[in-house]
């Protein structure tokens, strides 16, 4: 179960935010999460509120005020590999919906599933294992 928090800008048309929570939500279904495994909040900051470098590190143009900062939330031991998909996937829906790849920024943290509750006051259940 990804959580994702988007910290973006102020301003931004409920469409925008539609079309952006759609897209990263596409990303995780592309990525093998459950088409029902959504989970998202958004943090809209005004301009003086959200301050970044709009070059680092090296980037091939500035970022614009459009930049969107993902954390997502992985459960502990979620493989690199898996993470490399749905940031993949992440650029790609967010560009489809109008979020140029130079203004998105991920961060991933894990927590261990015995450190959270999906509901009901109860601790999460581990992983899945899939058998060959």
């Amino acid at each position: 179960m990804p959580l994702f928090t988007v910290t973006m800008r102020s301003g931004r048309a409920a469409e925008e935010k539609n079309a952006i929570s759609r897209a990263i939500h596409q990303a995780s279904v592309n990525a093998g999460y459950p088409e029902d495994d959504m989970f998202q909040r958004f943090c809209c900051l005004e301009q003086g509120d959200l301050r970044v470098d709009l070059n680092y590190p090296g980037l091939p143009k500035p970022r614009t005020e459009k930049m969107l900062m993902i954390e997502v939330l992985v459960s502990s031991g979620t493989d690199v590999a898996r993470k490399a998909r749905l940031l993949a996937a992440l650029v790609e829906t967010l560009g489809g919906a109008g979020t140029d790849p130079n203004d998105v920024m991920v961060f991933f943290g894990e927590i261990d599933r015995a450190s959270s509750s999906f509901g009901g006051g109860l601790l999460a259940p581990p992983v899945a294992t899939v058998r060959a």
